[in-house]
């Protein structure tokens, strides 16, 4: 989404580098939208497997970053900056590719976001003053998860779950997928003392809530307002699990609202969602598109820097 008609200056560009997503998100100086672009590069592809980037994945993203970045500066967007997240905290080489990525002159700034970090910013467009609010962040290699404890103070972790990760490790098995979920059951236990019970709102952010919204409404094209701040119930995420598992990827391409590149990916992130609300004990939740990159270009422009 781009919008040309304000005559505010804008604030920096802040490029979200995931594990299989690059978005670009721009705000002019009052917090208002001007750019929310993204481009799937699957950065993290065999990451988890193999440790290190592959070239196919450098490529694609080093294009997306070329196309982004020209449009970001054509609106007067600077800095121009990049996250990295989980993928490039687990490939070897993932600091030396941003580092890359700022000599090439794609670039004015990058950095590598811990996990915690990451939630926060998750966190962050989603704080409100009279309630206990908690986000949850299914992303291509991990999933951050973010509240507000009773008294107000933000809580955050970071889970070894993500889309890419677990379908490139488990495909859709059911016994694969509840053994990764198992894994993280002592991390999730460890975090009730600190108020997780005291959440009365979930809100569930980036590509694979998104993606969820936008099959359901049949969007085609994808209409971010429309799928902004819409309620659901768990059963229709379990009914959308049940849908897709045992059609095949062609099938799923052809279903309005699913992108062709999130086709191998959506049943895993569903699954990983489905399993974080049900950890929460609830049934309700709301879909956002505002996440990471949200929290990070309101930092900025309340700070004029990033952590």
């Amino acid at each position: 989404m781009v919008n040309f008609a304000s005559h505010t200056a804008v604030g920096p560009a802040i490029f979200d580098l995931g594990s299989n997503t690059v978005l670009l998100l721009v705000l002019d100086m009052a917090g208002k939208t001007r750019v929310d672009e993204a481009r799937i590069t699957r950065l993290g592809h065999r990451v988890f497997e193999t440790g290190s980037l592959s070239l196919d994945s450098i490529t694609r993203t080093r294009e997306a970053l070329v196309e982004l970045g020209g449009l970001a500066r054509s609106i007067g967007a600077e800095p121009l900056i990049g996250i990295g997240t989980e993928a490039l905290r687990r490939a070897a080489d993932g600091s030396a590719f941003l580092e890359s990525l700022v000599a090439e002159g794609l670039l004015d700034q990058a950095l590598l976001l811990d996990g915690l970090d990451e939630a926060r910013y998750a966190l962050a467009p989603h704080r409100s003053a009279d309630e206990s609010v908690g986000v949850v962040d299914v992303g291509g290699g991990s999933t951050e998860l973010a509240w507000l404890d009773s008294a107000g103070d933000p809580r955050c972790c970071s889970l070894p779950l993500g889309s890419v990760r677990l379908a490139e490790a488990a495909g859709e098995d059911r016994g694969a997928l509840a053994a990764a979920f198992e894994a993280v059951q002592p991390e999730l236990n460890a975090l009730r003392p600190h108020g997780i019970d005291g959440v009365n709102r979930v809100v569930a952010v980036a590509g694979t809530a998104t993606t969820l919204a936008a099959m359901e409404f049949e969007l085609e094209p994808y209409d971010a307002e429309r799928v902004e701040g819409v309620s659901f119930d768990r059963s229709l995420l379990q009914r959308w699990i049940h849908t897709l598992e045992p059609m095949g990827f062609e099938a799923r391409c052809r279903l309005p609202g699913l992108e062709a590149g999130r086709a191998d990916l959506i049943v895993t992130g569903l699954a990983i969602l489905e399993f974080i609300l049900g950890w929460l004990e609830t049934d309700a939740f709301s879909i956002s598109g505002r996440g990471m990159r949200y929290g990070a270009a309101l930092d900025w422009l309340a700070r004029g820097r990033l952590v």
